[in-house]
């Protein structure tokens, strides 16, 4: 056991590691030695793991830490060896861990990953919170995808403990495991590496993912976002379900799924029916006709109450009835219904400065009812709700008023200053994400085309001549094949 320890506190040695190099180094033979210890004796180091925890500081020997947690999860003897205090070891590694020295343990890390999200150690609520927690500590931008974040969002929604995944979900993804172009050479340490050099199939940090997984992972994001009653980031997160791209042009269930609730929100956001501009012709077609019922109802939410709009509106509701709880949609449509007149009142700011109560109850109408307000008073209160809630920015006057204020709060010389300073290191943090993007850019070979077309362009215009292969070149977005643009994801199904 005294061998076992000796090996498990050598890292990081006593002496300073000046640079990475020498860091990366002393962590490798460490991994190496631990890796050695795990394939000779397993059982020896499962049954000493609990006691050796005890030697072992979380925050300070992070690598060993997550070797010995693992070992007693996967021993065959574990039941027996199980120290009272397990749930409360994992708590303090997934809450402390260097999240420097974890990249070069990514086997073990996320068999940790894996076993709490399993609920055999913590109730579901600890457990979502220390899992998102630790995603975030591994990757303070949020920006790598891994096979750990569908579980969690699942996890998370199904036991409705969603409010700590909130930091995690609202991060915006921008690489996959497995995506090509990964050629970075420096090592493992160095903190300026974007999130996708250190989390890799290769590094044990993550495994595969499918494209139904991705897809899946926005769909429960935007389920997360609709029981918080965020709107607009729930339209986002939908909207990157339906224009996700796809090799034979075709429309997955999940996609029209996706589709359907996507047109309800963008209602609730902004009161529209959006388009799917980015999304191919071809695809377009197919979702219209897969979603009508949901785009007549759309259309009848744009009519104002003096084109009839609430009363088509209700109609188009009851009609579908079936249909909406077939999707399980019927509680977004009663939502729609509520948010009808609002939306129409906040637009009357487009034509008034000033408005009378008595004409905004003529001018808009219920939609639940397909009539206009009883009262002025009723009015009062739906605009007093309104403006409780952030959604007008107006003072109703004591003579039966609504004045319009502008929008948007007026910030102190402070706050905007540190608005500023907020943005600014915003910018910072996406740097390693920005060059690691530029880096697999520049081996792209669809760029590379790209950019001999745009050199053969400038040469024939320097001739006076314009190239027929060139004359339509429309940029580069519009030659990248929708099949490359997510590879490395593994094709649903395969």
């Amino acid at each position: 056991m005294d061998q076992i320890a000796s090996v498990l506190l050598s890292f990081p040695p006593s002496h300073e590691l000046r640079s990475n190099n020498e860091y990366n180094d002393a962590a490798k033979t460490h991994v190496r030695q631990l890796n050695q210890l795990k394939q000779r004796e397993p059982e020896l180091l499962a049954t000493h793991a609990p006691q050796l925890l005890q030697h072992v500081d979380a925050a300070i020997n992070s690598i060993s830490y997550a070797y010995l947690l693992s070992a007693i999860y996967h021993s065959d003897t574990k039941n027996s060896h199980l120290p009272d205090d397990l749930a409360e070891c994992t708590a303090t590694f997934l809450l402390t861990f260097d999240a420097r020295q974890i990249r070069y343990a990514g086997g073990p890390f996320s068999s940790i990953l894996d076993f709490v999200q399993t609920g055999q150690l913590l109730p579901a609520s600890i457990a979502v919170e220390l899992l998102a927690s630790a995603l975030l500590r591994l990757d303070p931008t949020g920006s790598m995808f891994t096979s750990h974040h569908l579980p969690l969002v699942i996890l998370a929604y199904q036991t409705r403990n969603t409010q700590q995944i909130l930091p995690l979900i609202s991060k915006s993804i921008v690489f996959y495991p497995g995506m090509r172009g990964q050629t970075e050479t420096r090592p493992l340490c160095d903190m300026r590496l974007a999130s996708s050099a250190y989390i890799s199939i290769e590094s044990g940090m993550t495994g595969r993912v499918s494209s139904a997984e991705v897809m899946e992972y926005d769909l429960v994001c935007g389920l997360v976002h609709l029981y918080h009653r965020d709107w607009a980031s729930a339209a986002a997160a939908l909207e990157r379900v339906v224009t996700f791209p796809t090799r034979d042009g075709g429309c997955s269930t999940i996609m029209v799924q996706a589709h359907h609730k996507w047109i309800l929100v963008n209602l609730l956001a902004t009161g529209l029916l959006r388009s799917t501009a980015s999304v191919a012709p071809y695809v377009q077609r197919s979702l219209a006709t897969l979603s009508k019922p949901y785009v007549e109802l759309a259309k009848a939410f744009e009519k104002g109450a003096l084109e009839g709009g609430a009363e088509a509106l209700r109609a188009e509701a009851e009609a579908g009835a079936t249909y909406w709880a077939e999707d399980r949609n019927d509680g977004l449509v009663r939502e729609v219904l509520a948010h009808y007149q609002r939306h129409h009142i906040l637009r009357l700011r487009e034509v008034y400065s000033k408005i009378g109560l008595e004409d905004i109850r003529t001018l808009t109408h219920s939609a639940e009812t397909g009539k206009p307000l009883d009262t002025t008073s009723e009015v009062e209160a739906l605009l007093r709700d309104m403006i409780a809630r952030g959604l007008l920015a107006g003072v109703v006057e004591p003579q039966g008023h609504l004045t319009f204020l502008p929008e948007g709060e007026e910030l102190t010389e402070a706050q905007f200053a540190a608005e500023l300073e907020k943005s600014a290191q915003h910018i910072r943090d996406l740097a390693p994400v920005v060059r690691a993007t530029d880096e697999r850019l520049a081996t792209s070979r669809d760029y590379v085309k790209h950019l001999v077309k745009q050199q053969n362009k400038k040469e024939d215009g320097a001739g006076g001549r314009t190239s027929k292969s060139t004359s339509w070149d429309m940029g580069f977005d519009s030659q990248i094949e929708d099949e490359d643009l997510m590879t490395g994801l593994q094709v649903a199904g395969a």
